[in-house]
């Protein structure tokens, strides 16, 4: 999967500190359709507001998640499995890195996944994975903390060295 030609990745970079899971999921959506947002900006505060409401992205009941702690993990799931429309899960890679990579490259053979990225104490930025060249040596991913498309080595992931939007440890696989 390629990011669209026709979208600069910098139109959905994230407007505040809090909506990196939301511009993903904005992401994963013009990867997966033909839709692109006419105000970005807009849609992804609204996209937040959605992820962090009681009402799933498949019209069901979900946990409610303070705005300004950012996207919990089973929303991004939720998003991403309606827009598949397959079940997705959420893997906590934090202990083992190494596993974590190893699905994480599985799964983006088949659609976009979200990475949940932080220090190592605690998960604080979602990216968007969408593709693994070189045979799954790196992953190329959108991090919407600078609106930029990056490729990251698998060294960096299983090294706790990622290095997107300053941080360094794998933490969920959605």
């Amino acid at each position: 999967m390629d990011w669209p030609a026709d979208l600069d990745p910098r139109s959905l970079q994230q407007p505040d500190q809090v909506s990196c899971g939301a511009a993903s999921v904005a992401a994963a959506r013009v990867l997966l359709t033909r839709w692109r947002p006419d105000d970005p900006e807009a849609s992804i505060r609204a996209e937040h507001r959605r992820l962090t409401s009681t009402l799933s992205h498949r019209e069901r009941t979900q946990m409610p998640w303070p705005r300004r702690l950012g996207t919990p993990p089973w929303a991004v799931a939720n998003a991403l499995s309606a827009l598949t429309g397959e079940r997705i899960a959420t893997m906590h890679a934090r202990p083992r890195p190494a596993v974590g990579y190893d699905v994480l490259t599985e799964q983006v053979r088949n659609r976009p996944v979200g990475v949940y990225l932080g220090s190592r104490w605690l998960p604080r930025h979602v990216v968007l994975a969408f593709a693994a060249p070189d045979g799954g040596s790196a992953v190329r991913l959108f991090d919407p903390a600078r609106g930029t498309v990056v490729d990251v080595a698998r060294e960096r992931w299983e090294g706790n060295r990622v290095g997107v939007g300053g941080w360094s440890h794998l933490w969920f696989v959605v």
